[in-house]
């Protein structure tokens, strides 16, 4: 057998030990990190088919800024696909909180992984021209136009101490409860009073200011 031909085996066989990127399923997530199982097996020469242990510890890839103040997250389910990405360095130190040498000098290993949630291909379709955010029927679509639409399968509440302002004509379907004072245009609906009535069957004019 030519130098050649042993040459190509031999990096055949450390490259099969080098794992660079994987479609993989959750088995649990707690919100700090991850246990995910590799979706596909290995095939060894023998011709079977050999599973890959589950991997635990695996961080996983949502966008985050601002030292954690800015954080978009997705719960994860026993079962969501997610793809495996495979760190070129050892990770433990990294996940105790240290950004320096790597306490081992393993490169590509099956343990030391990230995660990324994905949509799998045949299995979930998304909107090819709007940018949705959605949660079972719940969702928020924004067009390339700009219109933007809020779909709610419950309440929905909006939580703003310092007040909320709106730039807009408003059309309201339905009825309208508010457990404190309502102004328009400057008139209270609980303080104003109307003025020049005639007790009696005849009805009132509007507010006045």
């Amino acid at each position: 057998m030519s130098q050649a031909s042993d040459l190509r085996r031999l990096i055949a066989t450390e490259l099969a030990e080098v794992h660079t990127c994987l479609p993989g399923k959750i088995v649990s997530f707690d919100g700090h990190a991850a246990v995910v199982a590799p979706a596909l097996s290995k095939a060894l020469s023998s011709g079977e088919a050999l599973a890959a242990p589950s991997i635990v510890s695996v961080p996983v890839h949502f966008p985050r800024g601002m030292a954690g103040q800015a954080t978009i997250s997705v719960p994860l389910a026993a079962g969501d696909d997610v793809t495996l990405h495979f760190s070129e360095r050892a990770l433990e130190n990294w996940l105790s909180g240290t950004d320096g040498e790597p306490g081992d000098p393993r490169m590509f290993d099956l343990s030391d992984a990230f995660a990324t949630p994905v949509c799998r291909p045949g299995v979930q379709k998304v909107d090819t021209e709007n940018l949705v955010v959605q949660f079972g029927s719940a969702s928020i679509t924004i067009s390339p136009a700009g219109d933007i639409t809020i779909t709610a399968s419950g309440a929905a509440s909006i939580s703003a101490p310092a007040g909320l302002t709106i730039d807009a004509d408003v059309l309201l379907r339905g009825k309208l409860d508010a457990t404190g004072d309502v102004t328009a245009d400057g008139v209270s609906l609980i303080e104003h009073i109307t003025t020049g009535v005639t007790p009696g069957t005849g009805t009132s004019g509007k507010p006045q200011k």
